[in-house]
């Protein structure tokens, strides 16, 4: 059982890492989108646009289709999969409970401390029954069903009888967010931690990058 636990602590881990790299490139999306949006000879329609907003669109859509890939591979929706199959034998056994508890207690500066983190653990597992878990993955499937048709008919494969599916940026950027709420829960949940931010550490230090020319008309 441990190894199970030390197993759904890797995936949602793994899970973390890729929101932050979904959140980076909406970061550096953003920040270029801005220099477009006030250079008047980027407005215009040409190749470097088109590119630029297309290149974008595909790479999130193919993020968000690995996190959420319902087969037995390392995405977040296989980890709650995992976690419903193995939900009592450790979760509603107390043995996720039991694993937090000692890790905590190696750290805790005193009873108090102790006692306090220890009632967190316990009124967490509460929250999470196999009812929510199931729910969460549903809404996950559910939010995330337009971008995975336009991966499965436009970007991963080429569809001979496919349909234009629009899709607006704000779309993406919703479910984005939808999906690091839900991450950020379980991460929680499985590790009794929290994370502060999901963007990289000390990234507000690179936005000079987008404040100068990039090329040198010179």
């Amino acid at each position: 059982m441990k190894q199970k636990i030390s197993k759904w602590q890797k995936m949602i881990k793994h899970s973390v890492d890729e929101v932050i790299d979904v959140n980076l490139r909406k970061y550096v999306f953003d920040k270029q989108k801005e220099i477009i949006l006030n250079n008047p000879k980027l407005k215009q329609r040409n190749i470097f646009i088109e590119y630029f907003f297309r290149n974008y669109s595909e790479a999130q859509v193919l993020a968000v289709s690995r996190l959420v890939e319902d087969k037995p591979v390392d995405s977040f929706v296989a980890l709650l999969n995992d976690i419903l199959v193995s939900y009592e034998e450790i979760i509603q056994s107390g043995e996720l409970n039991k694993k937090l508890i000692t890790e905590m207690s190696k750290t805790a500066a005193d009873a108090f401390i102790k006692n306090h983190f220890q009632q967190q653990i316990k009124e967490r597992e509460e929250k999470f029954s196999w009812e929510k878990i199931n729910s969460d993955k549903f809404d996950l499937l559910k939010e995330t069903a337009k971008i995975k048709l336009l991966r499965d008919k436009w970007v991963a494969h080429r569809d001979s009888k496919r349909k234009p599916i629009n899709i607006q940026y704000d779309e993406i950027d919703k479910v984005i967010k939808f999906i690091e709420g839900k991450v950020g829960e379980y991460y929680t949940f499985l590790t009794d931690a929290s994370m502060a931010s999901f963007l990289p550490t000390g990234i507000e230090g690179d936005e000079e990058i987008f404040s100068f020319a990039w090329v040198d008309t010179e």
